[in-house]
Formats: C-alpha cells, structure tokens, sequence
C-alpha cells in the first residue's frame, strides 16, 4: 500500500497523549516487540485507542534483560482508558508490578500485573549445549503449559537461567519439580521466585 497520495483531512485534528508503560519481565533471549509491542499494537489498533510507538528492554551491565518499556500514544488520557490498556498486557501475562502513567502529570502511576516470575536455575554441565538447553526448556513450557509460559532463557557465569511467568508461582514450581525430580541429571537445579 503506498501512502503518498494521501491527503490529511481539512480541520481535523488527533489528539494523542504519551504514555509510559514499564514491565519488570526477565526475557533471555526473546525478542520484547514479538511478545508484548506487536500484540498490544494489535489490541490497541483493534480498540481504536491508539498505537505503540516504541518497545524497548532495559539491560544490566552484563547484557541480561530485566525489564520492557513500551511508550504509547493513546487516544484516551481518562484512567478508565489506562486500566484498559493494563488489562491488555495482562492478558499478555504482565508481571505483578508492572506499571502505566501519562508521560506528562505528575500523577502516580497505575500499578497493575497478572503474573509471578519462575527463575529456574541449572548448571552448564547439566545443560552444556544448545540441544539440551532447547530440550529442557520443551519438557518445562510442557510441565506448565497451563499454568505459565516462557520467556525464554539467558545464560549467566555457570548457569543457564531459564524464566517463566504465570498466576501461581507454587503450581508452577510443582509442575517443574516433577519433571526435573525424574531426571538425575538436573539434580542441582535451583528455582526461586523473581520479585
């Protein structure tokens, strides 16, 4: 489709206020615009409240993820609108703690989320390779597959750290423990709950 022919309509005028969306999400190795832009994108589109403008991830000094920023452009500044789009992402599975404001104001932000994070902690000799680390990471998103979903995996000094999110961090753990507990191999593994 090509735009250059289009014309602006004459007194017409789209009022669009900025918004700040902040997201406390560990990805690994995913990509944050395929998981949370491109679907909120599409639910914002479709509800006719605006668009997503930027999507970026917040890096530590090491290179790991540790969180998303998505700036919006909406249509609707009324709290009713930013509780809307809250629902939106938790319907991507949010994290509890994520957050949405109006860029300018000096109102406190809405806090919101769905789910709790699940790091799960296996060493590099258990997980050596790229095979195992995409074989374990299979028989994991399987063990939960209604209970959370994956958002991938990053390795860390001795560690591969794989991070799932979901509504309940206890039957998530128990749904991997009983997977890991059949497997002598993954004996050493470690899984905590992500603030």
């Amino acid at each position: 489709m090509f735009f250059r022919d289009l014309k602006p309509k004459p007194n017409v005028t789209l009022q669009v206020a900025l918004a700040d969306v902040h997201l406390p999400v560990k990805l690994g190795h995913r990509d944050a615009g395929k998981i949370f832009g491109e679907p909120l994108q599409a639910q914002l589109a479709a509800a006719g409240m605006g668009t997503v403008l930027d999507c970026r991830t917040r890096t530590r000094a090491s290179g790991a993820i540790n969180g998303v920023d998505l700036y919006l452009g909406l249509t609707d500044t009324r709290q009713s609108a930013l509780k809307t789009v809250a629902g939106m992402l938790e319907y991507l599975a949010a994290p509890c703690g994520s957050s949405i404001r109006l860029s300018e104001g000096l109102a406190e932000p809405l806090i919101f989320g769905a789910t709790e994070g699940l790091e799960l902690s296996v060493g590099t000799v258990e997980a050596p390779d790229a095979e195992t680390r995409r074989d374990l990471a299979l028989a994991c998103k399987d063990a939960i597959q209604h209970l959370g979903v994956s958002r991938g995996w990053a390795l860390a000094q001795d560690r591969t750290l794989f991070y799932f999110y979901g509504e309940s961090f206890a039957e998530m753990r128990e749904g991997l423990a009983s997977i890991l507990n059949r497997n002598p191999r993954f004996s050493s593994a470690a899984i905590r709950r992500m603030a």
